[in-house]
């Protein structure tokens, strides 16, 4: 059996959440249950964390709770914030412990780390984790991108990997002037917009990232409330990990 196929049966079977959920071709669950209209705002932090405080005041506002998929090097350094958004109530799950690149962009089904490297790599965040007693069942791979043998690796490790789903641009909040593929607040949320009345955004994965170069001064994380409100008068729910 082809190995996408059986992570697909395997996610599909051991899971109701995604039962009706979609998964990519490289086994990563890339959108939740499509009959709810439910959107799982996804959080990734390594090197940057300036917009946390603002996300989490945002959050609690709006009283949603979210996903928050963090590096062993964040959770070191930032242990008490970690803790906090434990505390109120948000999915904290893994992203790596170094952030590593783990596949070419070019070539993706080639790995620039050995099978043991990534295995350790992944360990080391879970445990350091699991230091402040947050044990979860998900993982984002650094930098979004994965191949089904990252896939498969995580699994071993008992973790599901899912990302965040195709179809806008918010994952590219990242960006900075200087980068070719550089993308406005205003583009993104346009992005966000137009999609949704295309087709729809249930069981949706929308990542933001609360931490960006200060080269980027243009942080879509501040436009967060408005896109909620947004998303709220369209009838969707929030729901985390």
């Amino acid at each position: 059996m082809n190995r996408g196929v059986f992570i697909f049966l395997f996610l599909h079977f051991s899971t109701g959440l995604f039962a009706q959920g979609k998964v990519d071709t490289h086994g990563a669950i890339v959108r939740s249950d499509t009959s709810e209209r439910s959107i799982y705002l996804c959080f990734t932090g390594h090197d940057y964390y300036e917009g946390f405080d603002h996300v989490l005041e945002v959050l609690a506002k709006k009283q949603i709770q979210a996903s928050f998929f963090l590096t062993g090097d964040f959770v070191r350094n930032h242990s008490e914030l970690v803790t906090d958004m434990a505390d109120q109530g948000h999915f904290i799950g893994a992203h790596s412990d170094k952030h590593l690149l783990y596949c070419d962009w070019n070539k993706r089904d080639s790995l620039l780390h050995t099978n043991e490297e990534i295995k350790l790599d992944i360990s080391n965040n879970l445990k350091v984790l699991g230091e402040l007693d947050i044990y979860p069942k998900y993982f984002m791979p650094p930098y979004e991108w994965y191949n089904q043998e990252v896939v498969a690796i995580a699994k071993s490790l008992d973790q599901i990997t899912v990302n965040f789903s195709p179809g806008t641009r918010s994952n590219a909040d990242y960006t900075t002037p200087d980068m070719k593929n550089y993308q406005s607040s205003s583009a993104i949320i346009g992005s966000i917009f137009s999609f949704e009345a295309q087709t729809n955004l249930n069981g949706f994965h929308l990542l933001i990232h609360p931490g960006t170069s200060p080269l980027r001064e243009d942080k879509l994380y501040f436009q967060l409330e408005a896109i909620i409100n947004w998303l709220m008068s369209k009838g969707y729910c929030f729901l985390s990990f």
